[in-house]
């Protein structure tokens, strides 16, 4: 179908812990078809908690798979940074600070293995797509933000609160992005659904980033490849490439 990398998300069946079934098949198929590797952080690590022991548990398990990822010679590692605190609970400026400290331990741990790190804009919390600068403000304090790009999530970016106009978005921030996760919706919620099956400009998105370097994950909710490769050729034709 035409793709130079495939990205797995290191929970469920690829999980850490249950590496001794999938890690050396999955070399062997990267060997074989000499595709690249991008690794998804298990989003479900609460990097935000504000609770230290659970942060920096969270913490060491990033940590542990990033390990695992660099035996595989991934190039980068996406993650999500946010936080289940308690709104009520706990202030806004609380909550940045409990994710900005886990963000940034997963940013040093990935630089040390020679990955780059990709914060994906998540749809609830406290760095959703629009407030990308605020972030980096933050990082920027130890230099963590220096030469940090991101990973744009379609779905995400229209689902937020608030949320975003692709193109718009894409646009003024094409310089910090350096990772796609090309999603579609409907509108209702993350549906994950390949591009062309919802209602997301994907033709204005591309046209925002044009003459833009960076991977791009069709991120699907499906393991049907025929269903995978109806959306790989909607962005061909859209790219203006020859559908494979």
């Amino acid at each position: 179908m035409g793709f130079d990398h495939v990205e797995v998300l290191l929970d469920g069946p690829h999980a850490r812990s249950r590496a001794e079934a999938w890690q050396a098949p999955l070399a062997d198929a990267l060997d074989d078809t000499g595709l690249g590797l991008v690794v998804h952080l298990p989003f479900a690590l609460d990097l935000g908690s504000p609770f230290g022991p659970v942060r920096d548990g969270a913490v060491r398990e990033c940590r542990a798979c990033l390990n695992l990822a660099a035996d595989l010679d991934a190039s980068k590692a996406v993650f999500h940074p946010s936080s289940d605190a308690w709104d009520l609970g706990w202030t806004d400026a609380e909550r940045r600070g409990f994710v900005v400290d886990g963000t940034r331990r997963v940013i040093r741990a990935a630089r040390e293995r020679g990955m780059a790190p990709v914060p994906e804009n998540v749809i609830h919390g406290p760095f959703v797509a629009p407030e990308i600068d605020d972030l980096f403000e933050a990082l920027g304090e130890d230099d963590a933000a220096e030469d940090l790009g991101t990973t744009f999530d379609t779905a995400h970016a229209v689902l937020g609160d608030p949320s975003v106009d692709l193109e718009t978005h894409a646009a003024a921030n094409a310089d910090r992005i350096d990772h796609l996760h090309l999603s579609d919706t409907r509108g209702s919620g993350d549906e994950h659904l390949p591009a062309g099956m919802g209602e997301l400009d994907f033709a204005g998105l591309f046209t925002s980033l044009d003459g833009w370097s960076g991977t791009a994950t069709l991120e699907v909710g499906t393991r049907d490849l025929e269903t995978i490769a109806l959306g790989k050729r909607h962005v061909d034709r859209l790219l203006g490439r020859e559908p494979r």
